[in-house]
């Protein structure tokens, strides 16, 4: 399959907003959905044009990304910084033991997509 075929297949799993049954794991991915909405940009601009050129000449929020190795480590910094509340916190019970593992998976798919767009662009 070709990177854009696997990455237009998994995007909207990976970015959509999940139905979460805990208060706790709701307001935790609330509390983080900033640092999500960044990480979709450029994701999302490739979803939808095939590059994010873009990020190479902002100088603002895409400081120091000139490379696509450099795209490939600020995604891969900030996906792992968003992973890293969801896997300090333990779950109190069932409901949110299913809910985290929810907000894991969509987790994965954000850096499977990161490391597509790294082939891709």
């Amino acid at each position: 399959m070709e990177p854009i075929n696997r990455y237009k297949e998994i995007f909207w799993d990976a970015f959509h907003r999940p139905k979460l049954n805990s208060s706790r794991m709701h307001e935790l991915w609330d509390s983080l959905e900033p640092l999500n909405d960044l990480i979709a940009g450029p994701l999302f601009n490739i979803y939808e044009t095939g590059n994010c050129n873009y990020v190479f000449s902002d100088n603002h929020l895409f400081a120091n990304v000139k490379t696509k190795d450099d795209l490939l480590d600020w995604l891969t910094e900030r996906i792992e910084k968003y992973r890293e509340p969801f896997t300090k916190i333990k779950a109190e019970d069932e409901i949110e033991s299913e809910d985290l593992q929810v907000i894991l998976f969509q987790t994965d798919l954000k850096m499977e997509l990161a490391e597509l767009a790294y082939k891709i662009i």
